[in-house]
């Protein structure tokens, strides 16, 4: 295209239709897209395939291809952080590694015949990355067990203040040492004597 204008350039007055530049962004973004789902379902064919047919292993590493042939040039990081995004979604624990490398692995999985039989024998829910949730857990008995709950007031979700537990206080000149120390007595004597000069 040149800046010069010559005699024999047609005039328009016509507009450019900014609706058809987007209608071509819109055919290459799906193009682009089922060009990674056919790399996914390629990732998707080799766990199945390695779920069968290689029990012990339950991780897959996989290449993405910089281009494919017969298929349009692809942006292969938007391609790697959607195959990603995918595998997670599906639960598998993915790890990229730079410059086109993915490692897939499903071993974190716990299956459901394994949950229900947990779930039988002690009666907890168990998700499937094998923690256990209980949906019956009250907003109070949260951080019952947690001793840095309520550390920098997290939990309480307002700005009251904390209540006394009624406890009663004695003077410290009615103190009696019970003898129990912070510490074990036989650990401080053998730091004593390490450091002792």
């Amino acid at each position: 295209m040149s800046c010069f204008l010559f005699a024999d350039d047609d005039e328009t007055t016509g507009k450019v239709n900014i609706d058809e530049l987007y209608e071509n962004k819109k055919i290459r973004d799906r193009k682009q897209l089922t060009i990674f789902n056919k790399i996914l379902n390629r990732i998707q064919n080799r766990i199945r395939i390695t779920g069968r047919n290689k029990r012990g292993d339950k991780h897959i590493w996989f290449t993405v291809p910089e281009y494919i042939f017969g298929e349009s040039l692809y942006d292969q990081g938007d391609c790697i952080a959607y195959i990603v995004v995918k595998l997670q979604e599906n639960g598998f624990l993915v790890k990229y590694i730079h410059p086109n490398t993915i490692f897939v692995s499903w071993s974190n999985w716990v299956p459901q015949y394994v949950r229900s039989e947990f779930k039988k024998k002690t009666g907890k829910i168990m998700n499937e990355k094998g923690e256990i949730t209980n949906p019956h857990i009250e907003e109070d008995d949260v951080g019952k067990d947690d001793p840095n709950y309520g550390l920098f007031n997290q939990g309480t979700g307002n700005n009251a203040t904390i209540k006394k537990d009624g406890r009663q206080y004695m003077p410290i000149d009615k103190y009696k040492p019970t003898g129990r120390f912070v510490y074990n007595p036989d650990i401080l004597e053998k730091i004593e004597k390490k450091v002792g000069f």
